[in-house]
């Protein structure tokens, strides 16, 4: 089998996730003749002073016009800002965190449950949401084997840049809709409390840009059927050569 090496597929982790996460998606792509590569956004970055520019530079010094970058939540962000400030094939955003404009709220029992990491978001140390935090707002809607699942990848997540936080928190990120001119999915899960499906659409809308729906968390990674949402990716970038 012979990889389509002139399309590489980048793929960008969210917050607190590592590279590892792709695996799976890497693999269902190197099925169907696409090479992919996923970035550690973290790796050789001094995290008390990193914030979301620094990850956007990261994937830019990497990205070239040939290629299609997917990113979830964070990684979603990301993608949207490469879009906007460099030449990419085209994007693919996953229950991307909403830049500024974009209408978006959490839950009230989760934003309280959430106080507990002010300090640490003020003094900028590095940090990841405890278990019982991520269950209730990234994995909703899983049933046992899939919760019991997702356990061992939460072990496996990191610390992340406070400043990163507290810039998605406050929507300190914009994008120039004006400025983007390739292709962009948005990927939504029916079940994510962390960004719902309205908010999604709201940037689908922004950019005039394909939008699909899927029954599965945020962490969608975590569900059973995340091959669905793998096979929409795919019928997404097929026919950007159509």
């Amino acid at each position: 089998m012979t990889l389509i090496e002139n399309n590489m597929l980048i793929f960008i982790h969210g917050m607190c996730n590592i590279p590892e996460a792709w695996d799976p998606m890497i693999e269902y792509f190197e099925k169907r003749n696409y090479s992919g590569k996923a970035i550690d956004l973290r790796f050789d970055l001094n995290l008390k002073k990193t914030h979301i520019s620094d990850y956007v530079e990261k994937v830019k010094s990497i990205a070239t016009k040939d290629d299609i970058c997917i990113g979830h939540s964070l990684g979603g962000l990301i993608v949207q800002k490469l879009a906007e400030e460099s030449s990419i094939k085209a994007a693919v955003a996953i229950c991307s965190a909403p830049p500024k404009g974009i209408k978006f709220s959490f839950p009230l029992g989760i934003a309280l449950s959430s106080i507990r990491y002010l300090p640490k978001v003020v003094l900028n140390q590095p940090f990841k949401p405890s278990y019982p935090l991520v269950k209730k707002l990234l994995l909703h809607g899983l049933d046992d084997g899939e919760m019991k699942s997702s356990k061992k990848e939460y072990d496996k997540l990191g610390d992340d840049s406070a400043i990163v936080i507290k810039e998605l928190i406050m929507r300190k990120i914009s994008v120039d809709e004006k400025k983007v001119t390739c292709p962009i999915l948005f990927i939504a899960a029916e079940n994510d409390l962390a960004c719902s499906p309205s908010t999604v659409k709201q940037m689908a809308n922004k950019y005039n840009a394909d939008f699909k729906l899927y029954k599965c968390c945020h962490h969608f990674f975590s569900n059973k059927n995340w091959e669905d949402v793998a096979e929409g990716i795919y019928q997404f970038i097929t026919s950007l050569d159509n």
